[in-house]
């Protein structure tokens, strides 16, 4: 039987308005305000800190009697309340102002947090002060106001207020600014802050100027946050965008990109006005004429007249911001017979009252807030958050009826028909307020998590009781909901105190395993092992448990105070909450995946050549690389991981547990956690994988084979062995052996095509051959492919259905392409000489019966003295010797060739150069050419005597060796 749910027995209405942020959010003066915080108080220890810088422990009762004391001195009575944001300073301030006593001659003035301006800050000093100074003075801020009425209105006013005494004041020294160097900073602004542009840019949502302009003119937003940075201008406040100036002229647009490339002119830019922004907004808010120390000195004057004090109360300085240094400067005036004694409690950040602020800062006594929450005893911090849920629970108005009827604060759980059931599993603080739907274990790891240093108030309302009860409220109407996963997700998303080993059996076994984890991290005394109090408490939720083994121990032993996280957390657990892996452990995490795919993948009958390089695994023609195992959030992973054949761990308890074994097993420790389930989950993730790149290599080596008998087919060619046969073939394309005198071009493709060459052998060798393990290859399914060796052997190009493959191990596209430059280039001084051999013979000319005619020619002119040189014919001879019939019938093949396009296989038509053959035709035409034009006027006679040489006679004969040649070209 399923037992009955206990229900949300608090309003999620009155515990956000309790559970603010700060006191802030609580106006002072309202009845039920004032009834919640009384209700919710607690008692914190505190610390007065020595001019030594000593602490000495006080508490708050210390603090006020010491605020509240007989005055002695004419000196002001300044009391301090510092700490970080969130300790309670302000909720400190007001309880003193709460217990402060009532004296007809003290003058209260409390400036509260909520929605308090800097005009309403001086109304409120104003209040009761009726003088004509200060009705004056509401007067002027009457008029202040009016002026700014909207926050743009006031922006620009704050900016335009900047501006001028940038540009006119004459104060000569800023920070570490001064002489030639301010003027040069005052320059730069006051010529930026002018700019509308410029103006717009500081004016954006969210930056200074908005912040500022909000907070003076309408004062603090119950609940937020108000750092001190944020009410300064920064540097980083002044990082404008150029293009939003591309409409200015061109000189402006150069001095905004000097002002956002140069940070250090920034810095002094920020220096300056942030100088002036205090003066600028109270100037804007409060009217010029505001005077803060006359304002002071009126009302304290009118004050002693009526022989009364000062009590001032501030929530928080930081507020003022504006005329805060005008109040210090205020609070250090003594009293005298005309001005009356001040006291004061200011609550002030640690860290504001900087060197601006020492006179004032000195004049007072410091109480900190900055202690350490172990100094917090756990029954406090129970109690705390106890009164927090009876105010959620007994509600306002409630709270305010007793409060004038002078009642105690009620507590709900007096009349509640489920306290008989609650109390016993969930437990009361001592002041009898249940804790459901906590116990004082969930209290104690929640407060520790939220406030694992320093006592952070602030952080435990929001963190430890706003939003874990908006989660119970929609969980507990649902039997094993509550607590679920959302539960302090912000303070502990992956339950850290449960390792994650038991996360995973958890995960794996219970029916409602998000609750059964958040119980075993928060509710149990010594987590994650359950005991009495969980049981119960998991009976009421509807939550199942789990038997672990760590569950049947000896009774735990609480440690007090509460740690803040488990202190043995692992690198592995801590990776499984969010944290980085270190680039070592994930190392070794890839290091061992692969080495156990890698024998995997060679024990297993695939018939594939597997193989170790270096850290890689080759698989036939697939590799696989460390890349190829994912780890999510760890170091050394290198760039983009893979598309493809990965194995991925993620970020998860699960995963955690499968790598704390592979990191156990690489130890030497195959046991592991959860009984060694993990080794062979992890096997069966390595199955997959193993199946994914067998597949892979598969199909790679039959679409590779193709490509790579082509492309060794094709370098077959400079071999010119026969290939009848597959065995001839597979010789020639193997190791092919070209001629003794092949052209050096053609050796030189080789040579640039080798890795291709290489690559085509390794895809044949892995496609066609298998291996055991480490063993040698053998061919074993050849024969598939052995008809179609013959085929591929000689050819002269790629096919053109293969050019444009670009596979990962042999890039054919590539190859044909140098194959084509490579013909190019060859080609182009091969038909350079084919042209200038074209400009001495015609085309289609019988170069046979040339060669005949120059013969007689020149045998002719010899006989007849008529060659230029004597020594002519034996020039002739000589390179006529070098024009042989081979060479003739080479150059008609070449010529031929020559005349149409190459292409990729035209190379092959170059295996033997023809250059030097060219070359020494081109020599031999042009001595004929040559012997033609030069031949000589004169000859002597064989008597010795100088004839003269007959030239017509030789004229005809020319004409006759013309017509012959004439005769031959017809035929």
């Amino acid at each position: 039987m399923t037992p009955t749910p206990i229900p949300p027995c608090w309003s999620r209405a009155e515990i956000q308005v309790a559970a603010q942020v700060d006191a802030g959010g609580l106006e002072f003066g309202d009845p039920a305000a004032d009834a919640v915080f009384s209700a919710v108080h607690q008692s914190v220890p505190l610390a007065r800190r020595t001019k030594a810088g000593t602490s000495q422990p006080v508490t708050e009762k210390d603090v006020l009697a010491d605020l509240c004391q007989a005055l002695t001195s004419n000196e002001p009575h300044i009391r301090f309340i510092t700490g970080r944001v969130g300790t309670g300073k302000s909720h400190l301030v007001r309880w003193l102002r709460v217990h402060a006593p009532r004296r007809d001659d003290w003058h209260f003035v409390y400036i509260e947090k909520r929605n308090t301006s800097l005009r309403r800050i001086i109304e409120q000093v104003l209040d009761g002060i009726d003088t004509p100074t200060a009705d004056n003075l509401r007067t002027s801020l009457a008029r202040a106001a009016s002026r700014v009425t909207t926050v743009p209105e006031a922006m620009l006013a704050l900016l335009n207020h900047l501006h001028r005494l940038v540009e006119f004041d004459d104060t000569p020294v800023i920070q570490n600014l001064a002489g030639a160097d301010l003027l040069d900073i005052r320059q730069r602004v006051a010529r930026l802050v002018g700019d509308y542009t410029f103006k717009q840019q500081l004016s954006r949502p969210g930056g200074p100027i908005e912040r500022i302009a909000k907070l003076a003119k309408d004062g603090h937003e119950p609940g937020a946050d108000v750092n001190a940075e944020d009410l300064h201008i920064s540097e980083a406040d002044l990082k404008v965008s150029p293009e939003a100036f591309l409409e200015a002229n061109v000189d402006f647009q150069s001095k905004i990109r000097q002002f956002v490339s140069n940070r250090s002119l920034r810095s002094a830019a920020a220096a300056v006005l942030d100088y002036y922004l205090p003066r600028a907004t109270a100037e804007v808010f409060t009217g010029s004429s505001t005077d803060l120390l006359q304002v002071f000195e009126d009302v304290r004057g009118e004050l002693a007249r009526r022989g009364h004090e000062l009590f001032l109360f501030i929530e928080d300085l930081v507020l003022l911001h504006g005329i805060d240094a005008q109040l210090a400067q205020a609070l250090t005036v003594p009293a005298r017979a005309d001005l009356c004694p001040i006291r004061a409690a200011i609550a002030v950040t640690s860290g504001y009252l900087d060197d601006r602020y020492a006179t004032f800062a000195d004049r007072g006594v410091h109480y900190t807030m900055d202690v350490d929450r172990t100094q917090v005893n756990a029954e406090d911090l129970r109690s705390f958050v106890g009164r927090y849920l009876n105010v959620g629970r007994v509600g306002r108005r409630e709270l305010a009826g007793a409060a004038q009827s002078g009642r105690p604060t009620p507590n709900k759980c007096t009349d509640c028909v489920y306290r008989d059931r609650c109390h016993p599993a969930f437990g009361v603080t001592r002041e009898g307020h249940g804790l459901f739907p906590f116990n004082a274990a969930a209290v104690d790891h929640l407060v520790a998590l939220a406030s694992p240093r320093g006592f952070d108030p602030r952080n435990i309302l929001r963190e430890v009781i706003r939003e874990p009860l908006e989660v119970a409220e929609a969980g507990l109407a649902r039997p094993g909901e509550f607590p679920s996963a959302r539960f302090a997700a912000g303070l502990a998303p992956t339950r850290m105190a449960v390792p994650v080993e038991q996360r995973d059996a958890i995960a794996r076994q219970s029916s409602t395993p998000q609750a059964e984890i958040s119980l075993r991290a928060f509710y149990a005394a010594n987590p994650p092992a359950v005991d009495d109090e969980v049981r119960r408490i998991a009976d009421i939720l509807g939550v199942h448990l789990t038997e672990l083994g760590d569950d049947n121990g000896p009774a735990p032993t609480v440690v007090e105070p509460v740690p803040a996280a488990p202190a043995a957390a692992s690198e592995l657990d801590q990776w499984a909450g969010g944290r980085r892996m270190g680039a070592s452990t994930a190392q070794k995490i890839r290091r061992w995946i692969l080495d156990t795919l890698a024998a995997r993948l060679q024990n297993g009958p695939h018939g594939l050549s597997v193989k170790r390089s270096a850290s890689n695994i080759l698989v036939g023609p697939v590799t696989i690389k460390p890349s190829h195992v994912i780890v999510e959030n760890a170091a050394g992973g290198g760039s983009t991981p893979p598309d493809s054949l990965t194995i991925t761990f993620s970020s998860n308890d699960r995963d955690a547990v499968l790598l704390k074994g592979v990191v156990a097993a690489s130890s030497g420790d195959l046991a592991g956690p959860n009984g060694g389930r993990w080794f062979f989950e992890v096997q069966h993730r390595l199955a997959r994988l193993e199946a994914e790149i067998v597949e892979r290599a598969r199909h790679e080596a039959t679409s590779g084979i193709a490509p790579a008998l082509a492309v060794l087919g094709v370098l077959s060619t400079v071999d010119d062995r026969s290939v009848d046969s597959p065995a001839q073939a597979l010789a020639v394309m193997i190791w092919p052996k070209p001629s003794d005198d092949i052209s050096p071009g053609v050796v030189k493709f080789l040579n640039e095509v080798e890795r291709y060459r290489t690559s085509a052998l390794a895809v044949v060798r892995d496609s066609l051959t298998q291996r055991k393990g480490g063993g040698a290859p053998s061919i074993f399914d050849a024969g598939a492919i052995l008809t179609e060796l013959v085929r591929y052997a000689r050819l002269t190009q790629l096919p053109a259905e293969l050019r444009d493959e670009a596979s990962a191990r042999i890039n054919v596209r590539g190859f044909h392409e140098k194959q084509s430059n490579a013909a190019d280039t060859l080609w182009k001084p091969v038909r350079d000489s084919i042209g200038k051999i074209g400009q001495y013979v015609a085309e289609g000319e019988d170069l046979r019966g040339t060669l005949a005619i120059m013969d007689k020619f020149v045998e002719q002119a010899h006989r007849e003295s008529a060659l230029a040189r004597p020594d002519a014919k034996e020039i002739y001879d000589r390179s006529r010797a070098q024009v042989t019939d081979t060479r003739l019938s080479t150059l008609r093949r070449i010529t031929g060739l020559g005349g149409s396009a190459s292409d990729a296989g035209s190379l092959w038509h170059l295996l033997s150069d023809p250059l030097p053959v060219l070359t020494d035709m081109i020599g031999y035409w042009r001595l004929c050419d040559q012997l033609l034009r030069t031949l000589r006027d004169t000859a002597p006679s064989q008597s010795g005597a100088s004839d003269t040489y007959d030239r017509a006679r030789l004229q005809r004969a020319l004409r006759g060796l013309a017509d012959t040649l004439e005769g031959l070209i017809r035929q």
